[in-house]
């Protein structure tokens, strides 16, 4: 295996892995679990500044 097929490899490993971590992070956020923390944040622009 020489440096080119290496990186070649590499660049591969590299896309699968953010692919599996950014599906992780989106399944992990958007479980319905996770809706009424969100909904929260979502009105905190929206507070009066009492």
């Amino acid at each position: 295996m020489d440096i080119h097929q290496f990186h070649s490899l590499l660049t591969t490993a590299w896309v699968i892995w953010f692919f599996v971590l950014f599906t992780g992070i989106l399944v992990w956020a958007f479980r319905p679990a996770r809706r009424e923390r969100f909904e929260r944040a979502r009105q905190i622009p929206l507070r009066d500044a009492d």
